[in-house]
């Protein structure tokens, strides 16, 4: 305010002004005088803006204004704020004499405003309008205070008049200014209000943005404590770490002055996991206690939110009297009950108290329910970690059972391949697998065979050691006892004394001895109803002992091993069956070329004599003789050839061959075939086609491909091609556009008797393409088929040119 004096002041008496002060050199810088007053209000509005947007702390700004207040506009100047919570709180205060100032504090503290009051702060604080104090006369000042003690304080301070200023930004009111005069200077003028509310208006914006600041830093450090108890929780193992972790002091939530973070088990009793502060006999009241009668925990076990308590008076208030008890127990001060869940499942409580009343702010709410839940869930995981430790003791035996299970399953697939391999062979297929056992599942094994005249044989032996021999051990008792039976011999411990027991004569004695068997392990290998022998494992240090796990994978090799030789037996009578037949055949077929010949003599003979009318009477019968004699001819010469590829007899002799004018010749040949089939037929040779081949065999290729074209391809036209194909090979393909094959018979077409269409509209034995495949590999070269259904077929034929190129037959 500027002293200029009031109409309605009086004077007052030297007596009753106070002592002299000295004036410092601000008070006299910053008074407004003279024709410069306004651009002195400017400069100092300037400066104060500066001044207080110098500072984020809202402390640092109240006491910044309250300095630039006084002497300019007061004498004294205090500065209340409005708290979250909706109390007032005075923080900040300045007088012309700097000892005064905590006067000031204690007029508030003696007198705490009621927001509820009419006029003064409350009303400034409720409305954010202006409030001007009239002069106040000493007569009238014991009117204004409650106390002797507030009267004492207030005449000490001096109040004359005052100008009370909201603090308002984005529409609410944050506090208020509060200007007063302790002499008889004069109330404030209009300038003075000016002056006030620019001033009130930028340290406003400057406590607003403080505010803003103070929250957002508060915003970042709950979020920054947040992340390390995440963290820390996250490598929280168990329950008991889980509680250790939120409860370290570097941790645990800033201002509760007690705490415990409580466990509720599947009967819904409580266990304390962990917890600070507290009293032992609390936290000894909780243990085992049921959740439905402990205070708060109740309410937060009914309705799954957390409960907030702001006294010690509000937690007694909201239990039964008979809870009373350890609500004392828990403090005096305010408390929060915050359920631990995680989805629908209730993990727990946590447990917050503190030693005075308390306004829960909505961010504190948030932070300490972010906490609970973060809590919940790494109890969620906890849980589920003692739960996989738990069955951990269980699994463990179980995981190694899967080890020696996953192993034994292993063992008895390379057996089962060995055995299904080698059928030929099972003298080296026994062998390998008594490598195998020896290897895999015991120290040693011993194989077993009945001979011809019943007696079983040793036929394999393996040791893990492959120097050592142990074959001698054939016909131990218990093989011997296994063979007789055919029933497993299972002896899990072989002592000295059993050792005694078994052996036959000084050679398995001295034998047995050395390798120390601590189990041995028979299994009969039977089959419909016959033993065919029998395996014998053995365990000696450092292989493990044999288990009733090991019986059943010795069974089940056993059952393999007697398939195996069953399948052995009945490959060798069809591989003896199969060579009796292309012997057969063989024979059979040179049988039947002999009177063929004579046959085709005689039908030539009968050709030559037949003359005049009984000519033209036969001639026509004779061809038709003469074409099934041939056709006979030609199935008997692919079984002759079936039966030279299965015994490995087909022949090749190279020599040097025109492939063009082979392919010209068949065609020739075939003319009659066309046309009877209806198929034109063209040949696309673009001239000599020299190279190295069995023209018999070539020819017989090229006959069986044509012969395929007008069979299938009949009244449709044929096109046959011949060409080089780089500097060493040749192409032949034969295309017709018949029927087509289809895509899922293409593969097996090349096969011995195979065939892609019915037997019962196309004759013939469905050996054609396969001896001509037989043929073309032999020469080194290969034949491929391009078909689909109602488009025809191609069928390609490459060759190298020379006989070097040709492989050998």
């Amino acid at each position: 305010m500027s002293r200029r004096p009031s109409s309605s002041s009086r004077p007052a008496s030297v007596d009753e002004r106070e002592p002299e002060r000295p004036v410092s050199r601000e008070p006299e810088d910053v008074r407004l005088r003279g024709s410069d007053e306004a651009e002195e209000r400017l400069a100092f509005l300037a400066s104060a803006g500066e001044l207080l947007s110098s500072s984020l702390d809202s402390g640092t700004v109240l006491q910044r204004l309250a300095e630039l207040a006084v002497p300019l506009l007061a004498d004294w100047c205090a500065v209340d704020v409005l708290t979250a919570d909706g109390r007032v709180e005075r923080v900040a205060a300045a007088h012309r004499r700097t000892e005064q100032v905590p006067l000031v504090h204690e007029l508030a503290r003696l007198q705490p405003l009621d927001l509820t009051a009419e006029g003064g702060i409350p009303e400034v604080l409720r409305t954010g309008k202006v409030a001007l104090l009239p002069e106040v006369l000493d007569a009238l000042l014991p009117g204004v205070v409650r106390t002797e003690a507030q009267l004492e304080v207030a005449q000490r301070l001096g109040i004359r008049a005052g100008l009370i200023v909201p603090l308002l930004a984005r529409g609410r009111v944050l506090g208020a200014l509060s200007l007063v005069r302790g002499d008889a200077d004069g109330v404030p003028g209009a300038s003075d209000l000016t002056l006030a509310l620019e001033l009130a208006r930028r340290a406003s914006l400057s406590l607003d943005n403080a505010l803003l600041y103070a929250e957002a830093r508060g915003a970042q450090q709950r979020t920054e404590r947040l992340q390390a108890i995440t963290a820390a929780l996250s490598r929280a193992a168990t329950a008991e770490d889980v509680a250790e972790a939120l409860m370290r002091e570097e941790l645990r939530p800033t201002g509760p002055a007690r705490g415990a973070v409580l466990g509720r088990l599947e009967d819904g009793c409580l266990h304390v996991l962990g917890s600070f502060g507290s009293a032992p006999s609390v936290l000894e009241a909780l243990r085992g206690q049921w959740a439905d009668p402990v205070p708060g925990v109740d309410r937060a076990l009914e309705q799954l939110e957390p409960q907030w308590f702001s006294s010690h008076e509000a937690a007694v208030r909201a239990v039964p009297e008979w809870a009373r008890d350890l609500v004392q127990g828990v403090g005096s001060g305010a408390w929060a009950v915050l359920p631990l869940k995680v989805e629908h499942r209730l993990r727990g409580f946590l447990l917050f108290a503190w030693d005075g009343p308390r306004v829960f702010l909505p961010e504190e709410r948030g932070f300490l329910s972010s906490l609970a839940q973060q809590c919940a869930q790494a109890l969620e995981r906890a849980a589920l970690y003692e739960a996989l430790r738990e069955r951990g003791g269980k699994l463990h035996l179980a995981l190694e059972a899967g080890k020696d299970a996953e192993a034994r399953l292993f063992f008895l697939l390379e057996a089962s391949r060995a055995l299904a391999e080698h059928l030929d062979d099972v003298e080296w297929t026994l062998e390998h697998l008594a490598r195998v056992v020896a290897r895999n599942v015991a120290s040693f094994c011993l194989v077993e065979l009945a001979g011809a005249d019943g007696v079983p044989r040793g036929v394999a032996a393996a040791h893990r050691e492959p120097e050592r021999d142990v074959s001698a051990l054939a016909s131990l008792l218990p093989a011997r006892e296994c063979f007789l039976s055919g029933e497993t011999r299972f002896l899990p411990e072989v002592g000295p004394e059993l050792r005694e027991r078994i052996f036959q004569g000084p050679e398995h004695r001295a034998l047995l001895a050395a390798l120390s068997p601590h189990s041995l392990l028979s299994v009969a290998v039977r089959t419909r109803g016959r033993t065919l022998g029998v395996i014998t494992l053995g365990a000696a240090a450092p292989c493990r002992r044999l288990v009733t796990a090991d019986v059943a994978m010795a069974e089940e090799l056993a059952r393999r091993v007697a398939v195996a030789l069953e399948n052995a037996s009945l490959y060798r009578d069809a591989q003896a069956a199969v060579r009796l037949r292309d012997e057969f055949l063989s024979v059979a077929s040179h049988e039947l070329k002999t009177p063929l010949t004579s046959l085709k003599l005689q039908h030539g003979l009968i050709d030559r004599a037949a003359s005049g009318d009984l000519g033209e009477k036969v001639r026509p019968r004779l061809a038709t003789a003469v074409r099934q004699v041939q056709r006979l001819s030609a199935l008997v010469d692919s079984l002759l050839d079936v039966s030279r590829i299965s015994l490995g007899r087909l022949m090749l002799e190279p020599s040097d061959v025109d492939l063009g004018q082979a392919v010209r010749d068949a065609v020739e040949r075939m003319e009659e075939v066309f046309t009877q089939a209806g198929c034109p037929v063209r040949v696309e040779v673009p001239g000599p086609l020299p190279g190295k081949w069995d023209s018999m065999r070539l020819d017989q290729v090229l006959v069986n491909l044509l012969t395929n074209a007008a069979k299938y391809g009949a009244g449709r036209p044929v096109l046959v091609e011949a060409a080089f194909e780089g500097e060493e090979m040749v192409r032949v393909s034969v295309r017709d556009e018949g029927i087509g094959i289809a895509a899922e018979d293409l593969p097996r077409l090349f096969g011995r008797f195979e065939r892609a269409v019915s037997d019962r509209h196309y004759g013939g034995l469905g050996l054609g393409l396969y001896i001509s495949r037989q043929i073309v590999d032999a020469m080194g070269g290969r034949i491929e088929v391009e078909s689909r259904p109602g488009q025809g077929s191609i069928f390609t034929v490459r060759l190298p040119r020379s006989t070097a190129q040709c492989a050998p037959w």
